[in-house]
């Protein structure tokens, strides 16, 4: 059985349901359903069997394994409105055949002709065609099929799809959706507004990025979820900009997960590309911003984004990754997180402030305040903030990282600032250390990447991360690799052979190596 063989079968019955009655329904079927509990006619049902040879092997046929997979292929390929006609052949085709779905999807697949399953598929066909509506009967049969189209496999119906979600309410929910104009062919791309919530529990809508390999999966396929780096806070900075336009290429360091069949999904964060401010390191929301973009890619059963997870960010994403490994299952608990890695993560605020005031990266403090301010409704920005510099505020906005460190780094820290320290307020104290990176533990297996010559978010307070976490009573497996003469951004590139060992290990189930728990790996610089 394949696609040729099916597309056949269906537009020669379509043909013949134009004849019947003019409500769309079908005479004659003497079929009864798998698990009706009376038959569909006062006939006897007629049994149809799978011959001897057709028997399914020896694996578990009560596994759900490509059945969404298939339901979703049939309903891409005949274009149909609803799924039901799909759903019915699909459930039939396994209760008859005796086949696990897996296999029927990948029979559906196959070029080869497999006579037995045909005879069965036009079997269950005449059953499952009260499912479809006369529209969609007259639109099976003016089906355009060329036997001798070698070129089924190529077209649009038989590649992954990600599709406008039907109820626009769930969390992930495609709310719109725009093709991405790879060079590479073996890869295809969405750049998508979906479906997440706002720290205070509103529905929002939030821009991102799903990449996969560019065929139909057949499997589930792992996933990784990437948390991005700052970039600014206004709609302008997100991530997502980079993949629009004609020619696009995919990062190169993320290339070769795709190339072995991973899907890698990237939020841009609530308030790029969303409405609102950018919430700048508020924990939960970068962490749902990383979950949901998952639940996203899972709306597309071509996709097979139900694999193991993993979650990876640096710099900013790394402190998103460290939210999403403590807080994964009071979000995210039906997603199989299996590994995360934070690059450079920050953390350590109290330190973290000292160290960037009045140097190179200082306007990372006024986007950190200008974020709490807006997200938390006792923080004002009028109670830390010199009155002269609060109009500089609508700067955050108007341009990226660049623009803000143009505006706010010349400003000496003492004249931008009406406060002697922050962390004295009571209430700014309390909301800077929720969403520190050391108050939970985390609840998967964590892995800290670090270059001891970072010039952004010092070594030493990773190092202090990592005991603090471990310190923590039930967190799971803790990790941490300094890389010797890297600094923010190089470590990247150093770190990420590691990195790629890691997550395989994860994906497939090994088990973390326990010597390394709670220590520091040190690697010189080659």
């Amino acid at each position: 059985m394949n696609l040729r063989k099916l597309i056949l079968i269906f537009s020669i019955l379509a043909l013949t349901a134009t004849s019947c009655s003019s409500d769309g329904t079908t005479e004659g079927s003497t079929y009864t359903r798998a698990g009706d509990e009376t038959p569909t006619t006062t006939e006897a049902p007629a049994e149809t069997a799978a011959p001897a040879e057709t028997a399914a092997p020896a694996e578990d046929e009560s596994s759900e394994e490509g059945r969404d997979e298939l339901i979703a292929l049939l309903t891409i390929v005949f274009d149909l409105e609803t799924e039901e006609f799909a759903t019915c052949m699909v459930d039939e085709m396994q209760a008859v055949s005796g086949y696990s779905y897996a296999l029927l999807l990948e029979s559906t697949l196959s070029e080869e002709d497999e006579d037995d399953l045909d005879e069965i598929a036009t079997e269950v066909a005449i059953t499952c065609m009260s499912d479809l509506s006369l529209e969609e009967i007259e639109q099976l049969s003016a089906m355009d099929f060329d036997e001798d189209d070698s070129n089924l496999f190529g077209d649009e119906s038989t590649v992954p799809t990600l599709e406008i979600s039907s109820d626009p309410n769930a969390l992930g929910a495609i709310l719109s959706v725009e093709e991405i104009d790879f060079t590479d062919e073996t890869i295809v791309g969405w750049l998508v507004t979906y479906r997440s919530r706002s720290v205070s529990g509103e529905p929002i809508q939030v821009t991102g990025t799903i990449v996969a390999p560019n065929s139909i999966a057949t499997e589930p396929r792992p996933v990784l979820s990437v948390a991005h780096g700052t970039t600014g806070m206004a709609d302008m900075c997100a991530p997502s900009l980079a993949y629009t336009g004609e020619d696009v290429e995919l990062n190169a360091l993320v290339q070769p997960l795709l190339d072995d069949g991973w899907v890698v999904a990237a939020s841009d964060f609530e308030g790029m590309g969303g409405p609102g401010l950018h919430p700048y390191v508020v924990g939960a929301s970068e962490a749902q911003g990383v979950f949901d973009i998952v639940r996203a890619a899972q709306t597309s059963p071509t996709l097979g984004a139900e694999g193991p997870l993993i979650v990876w960010g640096h710099s900013q994403g790394g402190h998103a990754a460290m939210h999403a490994s403590q807080l994964w299952q009071d979000i995210a608990p039906e997603l199989d997180l299996v590994g995360v890695a934070a690059g450079a993560p920050p953390s350590q605020f109290p330190f973290l402030k000292d160290f960037l005031m009045n140097g190179a990266f200082q306007g990372y403090l006024i986007m950190v305040a200008a974020a709490f301010a807006e997200v938390y409704d006792e923080l004002s920005l009028e109670t830390i903030v010199e009155p002269e510099y609060l109009p500089l505020v609508e700067e955050l906005e108007l341009g990226c990282t660049g623009h803000i460190f143009e505006i706010f780094n010349p400003i000496p820290y003492e004249d931008l600032t009406s406060v002697d320290d922050i962390f004295g307020d009571p209430a700014w104290n309390a909301r800077l250390v929720e969403n520190d990176s050391n108050q939970l533990p985390n609840q998967t297996p964590l892995i800290i990447l670090h270059g001891d010559q970072d010039e952004q978010i010092p070594a030493g307070s990773s190092g202090l991360l990592l005991d603090q976490i471990c310190a923590l009573e039930g967190h799971e497996h803790i990790e941490r690799i300094l890389y010797e003469g890297h600094g923010h951004g190089s470590a990247v590139q150093a770190y990420w052979s590691d990195f790629m060992s890691w997550i395989d290990d994860r994906i497939v189930g090994d088990p973390v190596n326990q010597e390394n728990a709670c220590s520091t790996i040190t690697v010189p610089n080659s």
